[in-house]
């Protein structure tokens, strides 16, 4: 099942894209213009993972599926590439990388890329993901969001997974003071992981989570996301002056604060006509789930209605998420969160 997607990146694109229209220096130029081509192709490398794991996950009920997740906690900011998670409450954190010429680890477990002319070492993203692998933790135990039996929370397995670009050259050494394992082509994950699962013996079969438990947990990782925003123009050192700057300088005025984090996304509670039957127009309904998603069954006849939902733009996907016998339809795109129905 499909959770969240990658987000756009069109926004910085479009800002990049001005900068490169006002009067810089060359050096800003080439930064601007290295820093677009550094977006274009790590676009590209996260959207070829996604395809592999979209291929073969998006539209089963036994897998959830997370692009692109930014949380910021306890003064910790991980951006995690994807995020994968089973009814054994196996959860894969992935970081997708593109080393265009390959990579090469060392039996220290140093990473190394080679640059045309010899191998350059490069922080390792093992240890950059296990850093994002800590904040996410952290989220989950402090806002408790880990499912529960008989009231208490079921261990996660937290899996730190390195996705190399199929296409690139990928050298391990016969030892390493880390798991060889979790650095693999991108195009083998889903083999790993279906070998993974056939290990698992009948003893834990019992730890096993129901669907619609899988969903609920991926939904409320899903709105821990955080989008971030990067000031270009501070990064490169362009200072703007606008037409009046120009003329004449303006007053100062102390301005407060912006909060540290962005904003949770509110809860709105919009007024809709109540959905009806569409056999018998009754409005004795409740929402339950099927092979294809959540739908309305009729207390009255027993006839089933689809449910159809979306707030209007173009390119915006509502979906629906349980609480209890709530169900909200939510807009990742507006940051909006509605009560849509309540089951009798």
């Amino acid at each position: 099942m499909l959770i969240k997607q990658k987000d756009g990146r069109q926004e910085d694109v479009r800002e990049l894209n001005r900068l490169l229209t006002l009067n810089i220096t060359a050096k800003q130029r080439f930064a601007i213009e290295r820093e677009l081509k550094c977006l274009a192709s790590g676009d590209r490398n996260e959207q070829n993972s996604a395809y592999y794991l979209d291929f073969s996950y998006k539209d089963s009920q036994h897998w959830a599926v997370i692009h692109d997740l930014r949380i910021e906690h306890r003064g910790r900011v991980a951006q995690i590439d994807h995020l994968i998670i089973n009814r054994f409450l196996d959860v894969y954190v992935l970081e997708s990388k593109n080393y265009y010429y390959g990579v090469k680890i060392t039996d220290e477990g140093e990473f190394l890329v080679w640059d045309g002319k010899g191998y350059q070492a490069i922080e390792s993203p093992y240890e950059q993901n296990q850093r994002h692998i800590l904040a996410l933790q952290q989220a989950v135990a402090d806002r408790n969001l880990a499912p529960k039996r008989l009231g208490f929370a079921i261990p996660l397995n937290f899996r730190n997974v390195i996705l190399v670009a199929p296409t690139s050259k990928l050298i391990k050494p016969p030892s390493a003071t880390f798991d060889l394992s979790a650095v693999i082509k991108a195009d083998a994950f889903v083999s790993v992981a279906a070998k993974n699962v056939e290990k698992k013996s009948i003893i834990e079969a019992p730890k096993i989570i129901g669907s619609d438990t899988l969903r609920e947990f991926a939904e409320k990782l899903a709105r821990l996301h955080r989008p971030g925003s990067i000031d270009y123009a501070a990064k490169f050192g362009i200072k703007e002056v606008s037409m009046a700057q120009a003329v004449t300088v303006a007053p100062v005025v102390a301005m407060p604060e912006a909060p540290p984090y962005a904003p949770v996304p509110a809860m709105v509670e919009k007024k809709a006509a109540k959905p009806l039957c569409k056999a018998c127009r009754s409005e004795n309904l409740a929402i339950v789930y099927g092979k294809f998603g959540y739908y309305f069954k009729c207390g009255e006849c027993s006839g089933n209605t689809p449910i159809r939902i979306g707030c209007g733009k173009d390119g915006h996907s509502e979906r629906i998420r349980k609480e209890g016998n709530n169900f909200y339809r939510e807009c990742s795109e507006c940051g909006t969160s509605s009560l849509y129905h309540t089951n009798p």
